[in-house]
């Protein structure tokens, strides 16, 4: 099927719009199934441009070599941390590499994750900061630039027109169709790019220029969470001089590995239940015979100590069923008839949706179950003091 400018051919576009609707409905039903041996196994990291393919040119670097590096040192936290999780990268050497392949290096080796991690430029010098982009239409001018930049490497590419079917990363008519290609995994794909945001933010002090969609090439045949990392502008002297730093490079790999770790924990809550007891303590306890279990019931109570941890109101259960780069009414016809569905601003750009709020985790699992009928990706996650955390950080809290 071929790209076709607006007005021409137009039932052949129609025809290919209804195919990629048809493929992505299938992608979001398998996904996300209760598998007992699912989790973060294999992630892809993508070093961009290469070779003939400088990327973006600062003052004193390249930015295929500022990427290079960051996405090795990024392997090496991965590997050091989790030996069992297999890193592939899409390029370990300055070489070239299509954009097609890389998305194809992940689809061959059944990825969990792709990272594609490159360098920003504007023509003017002014801009500065960190934005993670996810596939999906451009909602600015200014996203659609980043992509047609990204984009335009395709075109010292051999049989780019065949290969790429008549795409044209100049022409903002070649971008229509990325309208209708919310990528399978886009939830997956946000709360990872929201992690790279929050932590480039606390971990190397750069300004959070937000997550966001535009049409990436090598994000489109992606058939994983996928993301593209934009670590800063070369464009700017003073992060041009950042990035290109030891420390500069450490910190924005640290960043990026520390987003890794929170969604591996994300993931896997998802694909597996926490073993926890059924017995409530306090219900044992009110219905024991106080005069003939005394010791049974004593049992049953913590001691006292400093060190023991109590459980704070303010700490909740509940069961994460959406994310959304944009607010979205949480009325019950957006999301399924369900009723009581919460909105809760993970980021300034990242929006959850929860439903069933429940003081104990065992209640959030049965709940679970049920919902995954309609959400099949849905999973538990904790409140506390109004901030969504993992299921995992609320157990502790509570002292499970």
């Amino acid at each position: 099927m071929k790209f076709c400018p607006l007005g021409r051919n137009a039932v052949q576009l129609v025809r290919f719009l209804l195919i990629a609707c048809i493929s992505i409905s299938f992608c979001e039903y398998t996904y996300g199934q209760n598998d007992p041996v699912a989790g973060l196994h294999r992630v892809v990291i993508d070093a961009g441009h290469g070779g003939r393919d400088p990327g973006a040119v600062g003052a004193t670097s390249k930015e295929k070599d500022i990427v290079l590096d960051i996405a090795l040192r990024l392997g090496k936290l991965i590997q050091g941390e989790y030996p069992n999780v297999e890193v592939v990268y899409t390029r370990k050497t300055d070489v070239f590499v299509d954009l097609d392949k890389r998305g194809d290096i992940a689809n061959k080796a059944k990825a969990d994750l792709f990272i594609s991690i490159h360098a920003n430029a504007n023509p003017s010098k002014r801009p500065y900061g960190a934005e993670t982009f996810v596939m999906g239409p451009s909602k600015t001018a200014e996203n659609m630039e980043v992509a047609k930049r990204e984009n335009s490497v395709i075109l010292i590419e051999d049989d780019y027109s065949t290969r790429y079917e008549d795409f044209d990363p100049k022409s903002p008519e070649s971008y229509i169709f990325f309208s209708m290609l919310q990528n399978a995994y886009l939830n997956q794909s946000l709360n990872f790019a929201a992690e790279v945001q929050e932590h480039f933010t606390t971990t190397a002090q750069r300004t959070n220029r937000g997550v966001k969609q535009a049409g990436f090439l090598v994000l489109w045949r992606t058939t994983m969470p996928s993301a593209l990392v934009e670590v800063g502008f070369i464009s700017n002297l003073a992060e041009e001089k950042y990035m290109s730093s030891d420390a500069g490079k450490n910190q924005l790999a640290e960043s990026i590995f520390k987003a890794f770790c929170k969604y591996k924990e994300q993931v896997e809550e998802r694909s597996a239940f926490k073993p926890v007891s059924t017995t409530k303590p306090s219900t044992v306890a009110a219905n024991q015979n106080e005069t003939n279990h005394t010791d049974s019931a004593a049992s049953l109570k913590p001691e006292k100590n400093a060190s023991t941890p109590t459980q704070s109101p303010k700490t909740e259960f509940c069961i994460q069923i959406g994310t959304s780069s944009k607010s979205i009414d949480p009325t019950p016809s957006n999301f399924k008839k369900y009723q009581g569905v919460e909105r809760i601003q993970h980021t300034q750009n990242l929006f959850k949706y929860v439903v069933n709020r429940t003081n104990e985790y065992i209640d959030a699992q049965q709940a679970l179950r049920k919902i995954k009928v309609d959400f099949p990706d849905a999973f538990i996650v904790g409140i506390s003091e109004g901030k969504i955390i993992t299921a995992s950080e609320a157990l502790k809290l509570i002292g499970q």
